[in-house]
């Protein structure tokens, strides 16, 4: 059962890619915007989540303007958000897991 409902989100995660302009990153999960996740990658690193979660945002809103929201974890998780204009990603980046999105 974990097996097949792990092939449905794989599928659905490249057609929602597809339909949207989104693509699946190297870390496997949905990013819509080259930009947000090389701010993303380059700003995570060391042991302090909430400092990843505020480089994260700091690095994005200065790349690409306007305000953004992050989410930093040790394991994956689920989501669902609104976003503007295809500006949101999710990475894995050494055992820390990142999403980004402007509101």
């Amino acid at each position: 059962m974990y097996l097949r409902l792990s092939v449905f989100a794989i599928i659905f995660s490249i057609v929602l890619a597809q339909d949207s302009g989104c693509y699946i990153n190297d870390s496997g999960f949905t990013c819509c915007d080259k930009g947000l996740e090389s701010a993303m990658m380059g700003a995570m690193g060391g042991d302090d989540l909430l400092g990843a979660a505020d480089g994260i945002q700091k690095s994005a809103e200065g790349s690409l303007g306007g305000k953004f929201e992050t989410v930093v974890a040790l394991d994956d998780f689920a989501y669902k958000s609104h976003f503007k204009e295809g500006k949101t990603c999710k990475v894995e980046k050494n055992g820390q897991y990142a999403l980004a999105w402007q509101p």
